[in-house]
């Protein structure tokens, strides 16, 4: 984001009443109880970021359905009616030639997720350092992955013939961890526009006997459908899928909820503030902090902070920010899905909250229901840097924040955070002695520590600098070096 177009970020923000606090905001108690209404002025009125969500680091979700089947990708549904994509070619020859021979309804019977454990699942995310986790409930592929009544294309009457949110939610929150449940349902009227034009009458995509996966025949305008306007789909379609995100609302209770994606082919105004004024209610007759964040521009910011897929912002901003993104090369399996290495994993994380971000990581499993190995090892490896360094990450915010005894966010590989009168400088790079940290006025006879060492580092003052004089023969860590300064106010 350019630096003016981040200062109007904030202008806006402060415009809007955001309530931030430079230390991480203080408990204020019991929220008073109100009646969010379904107007915007109305929702503007619920803290749109809850303080689990401002001191939160690190979540998953996973992208798996029966697109998992062929390896094929979460966009393979879609690619698979193109003939020039390798999906297309990879059906082809191991299925059958889309349309004609095959279909992605076929794909659904051969989804058993027979070696799933989703216990295993949500202690692997706990032990990667996760602050919440939970299920993509439905995909641009229309199929739902919970027990609902509004579509019998769902994950517990055909395929795996299980509730794979409610197992997912039940597994993550007996690790102790906020959930989340991810909804891209909102493409799913034209994604599969390339089979409309590819397919037979009658056939497949064009069979209304399947127009429940794959949505109401319709007149094609256009194939990819990033910018396809939905002002002219049928009510009954938008409909369906608010009863949906209530149901889900009802009967899992999530603590935060992720729409993907409201800005291409929009339901209508008025259904998009029913949906958040229903989850506000709800979460207050719970008893709960409930967050709603968003991509693009499809929700206003007084109430739903942002998401940016793949994207990180280039500075700090005062409203808490997230971006979600592949732990591997893909968002769902495929056969060369690989794991970023674990000091990309690192940098990204350290990053994000370096500038008041979050990150929420994608996994890829396979259609058995195990994680493949590779991503299953960059976790534990994430797991391993978190144990140790997590402290220096959660519930701070970015030194730049702080009005007294201050500091910039960053100077070259290092990262500054700050925790009531602490200072976490994260070293991205290795760091050696002696080490200069400038502009830092540590308080004088203090400790001044490196994570996952309990000796007392040697150091001196030099006028406006910190010098660390000796470190650890063996650091703590592979990458990305945490230090602890109680500074001066």
């Amino acid at each position: 984001m350019k630096r003016k177009q981040f200062c109007g970020v904030v202008i806006c923000l402060l415009l809007l009443g955001t309530n931030f606090n430079t230390q991480s905001r203080a408990d204020t108690g019991s929220e008073k109880k109100i009646h969010y209404e379904p107007t915007w002025e109305s929702l503007a009125q619920k803290d749109a970021t809850p303080q689990w969500y401002e001191d939160a680091v690190l979540g998953f979700y996973f992208h798996w359905g029966a697109y998992s089947v062929p390896a094929i990708g979460c966009w393979g549904p879609h690619g698979m009616y193109n003939t020039d994509s390798w999906q297309y070619k990879r059906v082809k020859k191991l299925y059958g030639e889309p349309c004609k021979e095959w279909g992605y309804k076929d794909f659904i019977p051969l989804w058993k997720a027979e070696q799933w454990e989703p216990d295993e699942w949500a202690r692997l995310f706990k032990e990667a350092g996760a602050d919440f986790a939970g299920p993509c409930a439905e995909h641009h592929d229309g199929f739902a992955l919970w027990d609902t009544k509004y579509d019998e294309w769902n994950s517990v009457d055909m395929g795996p013939g299980i509730d794979i949110v409610g197992k997912t939610m039940d597994a993550v929150r007996k690790q102790g961890l906020k959930t989340v449940i991810t909804v891209h349902y909102w493409r799913t009227y034209v994604f599969f526009n390339p089979g409309r034009v590819l397919c037979p009458p009658g056939k497949d995509i064009n069979n209304p006997a399947y127009t429940g996966l794959y949505g109401p025949i319709h007149e094609v305008k256009e194939l990819f459908p990033n910018n396809y306007p939905g002002a002219d789909w049928p009510l009954s379609y938008w409909r369906e899928r608010v009863n949906k995100t209530k149901e889900l609302i009802d009967n899992y209770r999530p603590d935060s909820i992720w729409f993907e994606i409201m800005d291409m082919g929009n339901p209508p105004d008025e259904m998009k503030r029913e949906m958040l004024a229903y989850y506000f209610n709800a979460a207050q007759d719970w008893g709960e902090e409930v967050v709603i964040t968003h991509k693009v521009r499809d929700l206003p910011e007084s109430c739903s902070p942002l998401d940016l897929e793949v994207r990180v912002l280039d500075e700090p901003r005062r409203q808490k920010w997230q971006t979600d993104i592949q732990l591997g090369d893909s968002w769902a399996y495929t056969p060369n899905v690989g794991c970023k290495d674990a000091d990309e994993l690192v940098d990204l994380v350290v990053n994000n909250v370096s500038k008041n971000g979050l990150t929420l990581f994608s996994v890829a499993p396979k259609a058995d229901g195990t994680i493949p190995e590779e991503q299953v090892e960059g976790l534990k490896e994430l797991g391993e840097w978190m144990a140790i360094n997590k402290p220096a990450l959660y519930a701070t915010v970015p030194a730049s924040f702080v009005s007294v005894g201050g500091h910039d966010w960053k100077s070259d590989s290092m990262r500054f955070l700050r925790k009531k009168e602490y200072l976490y400088v994260v070293d991205l790079e290795e760091p050696s002695a002696p080490m200069v940290i400038e502009d830092v006025r540590a308080v004088p006879g203090s400790e001044i520590k490196i994570l996952g060492n309990d000796e007392s580092l040697e150091w001196r003052q030099d006028g406006d600098d910190v010098v660390i004089e000796e470190l650890p023969e063996a650091l703590p860590c592979d990458y990305a070096w945490s230090f602890k300064i109680q500074v001066q106010e």
